[in-house]
């Protein structure tokens, strides 16, 4: 074969599966496959290197209806990603960055995740001079949670209201982007119930906070002004989400000093769904990794 014919051969092969290229050159699987590896690790490797600082990491699931989560991990500076390992394992993940290397690891100075403890674990067992972050909108989901909560408790005790009925999307939904029906709507359930306007107003004030551009210092105050207020309102669902907030407040309130959070990673794990729902014939993780690394080479 020569190097034109193979790297004709890789470009069907990035636009189609390698099964649809072997039938179509005349060509066992086995060779198709091979230099679509080669090829593929050529054009990952012709990646400009570039100083990693700030580190996101996020799970997707690979199989539906399994536990089979995998792990992206991404530097949200240069939005690039950097590896995506078939696991989602805290011991698994230390030896992954240990491996990296000490000099590596030292040079990140921001991480940024979600709160589930193994990634936080992670990062503070690895980046020893980097600064955690926990995303701003997985603990906004938090809040959100608590709200619909209330939402279903009031639904219960008012059964035969219309006003809360279709009522959790335009109470979750953010104040400016309500139309004025959806406005409406929100006045009337208020009416009956003057808690749940409490609570949508703590909503809005919480997400307010973290929309202004504030010093850490600055941050903390109108956050503990903020906490004061919901906890004095006494409700049962709003201190369950109290109790998240204090224990990741630290890490919360970084944010206001790096104002990174993982959506980055949200638009890139739907990106790499696509590249799954391809298909591509992919017999293995590794045909799946490289086909998502170079979907973004």
């Amino acid at each position: 074969m020569t190097r034109r014919y193979e790297r004709s051969v890789y470009e069907c092969c990035k636009a189609s599966t390698i099964l649809k290229i072997s039938v179509q050159e005349n060509l066992v699987w086995s060779t198709v496959n091979d230099v679509f590896q080669r090829g593929g690790r050529k054009e990952i490797d012709a990646r400009p290197l570039v100083k990693v600082r700030v580190i996101g990491m996020d799970e997707i699931a690979i199989k539906k209806g399994h536990r089979d989560d995998a792990t992206v991990i991404v530097d949200l500076e240069h939005v690039e990603i950097i590896d995506i390992l078939y696991y989602r394992d805290q011991n698994r993940l230390i030896e992954y960055f240990q491996n990296r290397g000490t000099t590596w690891c030292e040079t990140i100075e921001v991480f940024c995740s979600d709160m589930w403890q193994g990634f936080i674990n992670t990062a503070k067992a690895v980046f020893p001079n980097a600064t955690l972050v926990v995303d701003r909108f997985h603990f906004f989901s938090h809040l959100n949670k608590a709200l619909d909560h209330q939402r279903k408790s009031l639904r219960r005790q008012f059964k035969d209201h219309e006003e809360f009925k279709r009522l959790k999307w335009v109470l979750l939904k953010n104040a400016e982007d309500l139309s004025e029906e959806q406005k409406k709507k929100l006045a009337l359930a208020f009416l009956i119930a003057p808690q749940l306007k409490m609570f949508y107003e703590q909503k809005e004030k919480f997400r307010s906070i973290f929309n202004q551009h504030l010093t850490k210092e600055a941050g903390e105050i109108a956050l503990n002004q903020w906490i004061e207020e919901a906890r004095a309102m006494n409700n049962q669902h709003l201190n369950k989400f109290l109790y998240t907030l204090n224990h990741w407040k630290d890490c919360i309130l970084n944010y206001f000093t790096h104002r990174f959070t993982t959506s980055i990673i949200e638009g890139i794990n739907n990106s790499i769904k696509t590249v799954k729902r391809m298909g591509y014939g992919f017999r293995n993780f590794a045909n799946f990794k490289q086909r998502v690394l170079m979907y973004f080479a």
